[in-house]
């Protein structure tokens, strides 16, 4: 069977993170919408990685180093097949269940636990690193969030891939412009991102985060250091009636629910 076009697998995506907006506890749903082409990207055609086999010695790695947006991967996961839809959606964040509100590494396909922000890069490094030292082709592929980008450790994780040249390493940065606590721009600023990252030693590009195959161009282009793109993207991107708006958290109602998955295409009873 032919496969779906990687739009049409980012719409699925989206579909499953509104659903698991609509379980008991909610979901971190803004900045999981926001980076599902960067991740259908990087599982759909960038990555080599045996869903079969999502521990084989020789593969790439992603790290989910915003790991709160933990909803966003999952749902990839069980798109490209690591893990059940379904299971997911009665799992997710359920007492006892792997699929935590943070990323798992008891979950195929994670690597690490992730959530503590700032510390997902400096795993990165350590891991591209010892791949190189090693010999071994696996690339390691480590996606933040922008206000994430206000933690000294990640610059210091910067500073060391650039110092060793990892070729095998490619941060993302989904630059969607909210946190937590409100806008980025206003907390603190990241306008000059690309700037800092080109002067800290990585070779670095910026793109629309939400175009898949310009995306795949930047992450397959060559190069002979680590690499940086900054994906500009929206929070609650996919879902029209969240596009740009966010929210950071949120627990949807059936009512909520059904409207997403309208403006998705899928109409429920």
């Amino acid at each position: 069977m032919a496969q779906a076009p990687l739009e049409e697998r980012a719409r699925r995506i989206r579909r499953t993170i509104v659903r698991l907006a609509a379980t008991s506890t909610g979901c971190h749903l803004g900045g999981s919408l926001s980076m599902v082409d960067v991740l259908v990207a990087l599982l759909g055609r960038v990555m080599h990685v045996d869903p079969s086999a999502p521990r084989a010695e020789v593969r790439d790695h992603l790290i989910l180093s915003k790991g709160h947006a933990a909803a966003g991967l999952y749902a990839a996961l069980a798109e490209f097949g690591f893990i059940d839809v379904e299971e997911l959606v009665r799992g997710y964040n359920a007492e006892g269940s792997h699929f935590t509100g943070h990323v798992s590494a008891k979950v195929p396909g994670v690597d690490f636990p992730t959530g503590s922000l700032g510390h997902g890069l400096g795993l990165g490094v350590g891991l591209a690193l010892g791949h190189r030292m090693r010999q071994r082709p696996n690339r390691v592929y480590v996606l933040c969030g922008d206000g994430e980008m206000g933690e000294g450790s990640n610059w210091e994780a910067i500073q060391v891939a650039a110092h060793h040249r990892l070729s095998n390493l490619t941060i993302i940065v989904d630059r969607n412009g909210g946190q937590n606590d409100g806008p980025t721009e206003a907390i603190l600023s990241q306008k000059a991102l690309g700037e800092r990252l080109r002067a800290f030693g990585m070779q670095t590009a910026e793109v629309d985060g939400h175009d898949v195959n310009a995306l795949c161009a930047a992450l397959e282009a060559p190069s002979d250091g680590p690499r940086a793109l900054v994906a500009n993207t929206q929070k609650g991107a996919g879902v029209p009636m969240l596009r740009g708006k966010g929210p950071h958290y949120a627990v949807f109602s059936a009512d909520h629910l059904k409207r997403a998955l309208a403006s998705l295409g899928e109409v429920t009873p």
